[in-house]
């Protein structure tokens, strides 16, 4: 059930925006932690990281710590190379037929 957040970290840390919006549902959204849907769809998926990618060439993301519990994985995450010092979030992805439907960011 977690193959879709795994894949999706190793596509972000080999900076391959294609096997990244791969990962997502046609209409999937990634939202800040009030519910403002940040990116929609895999245009706006592509466009918004196929810049971060290109901004930022040191950027990785490390799972630090995961709950699985159902369509849902909850996920303590590290990212280095953004800023001068790495950074936490907490992603919350809700996974349908294998992809990423939602990804929900609290910082």
């Amino acid at each position: 059930m977690t193959d879709a957040v795994d894949r999706v970290l190793a596509a972000l840390n080999a900076k391959d925006v294609e096997a990244f919006v791969g990962c997502y549902a046609p209409e999937a959204t990634i939202e800040d932690g009030a519910d403002t849907v940040r990116v929609r769809g895999h245009d706006e998926l592509r466009a918004t990281y196929g810049a971060q990618f290109a901004r930022h060439p040191e950027l990785r993301v490390e799972a630090l710590r995961r709950i699985e519990a159902g369509a849902y994985v909850v996920q303590e995450e590290r990212v280095t190379g953004r800023s001068a010092e790495p950074e936490r979030h907490v992603a919350v992805y809700t996974l349908r037929d294998g992809l990423i439907a939602r990804e929900r960011l609290l910082r």
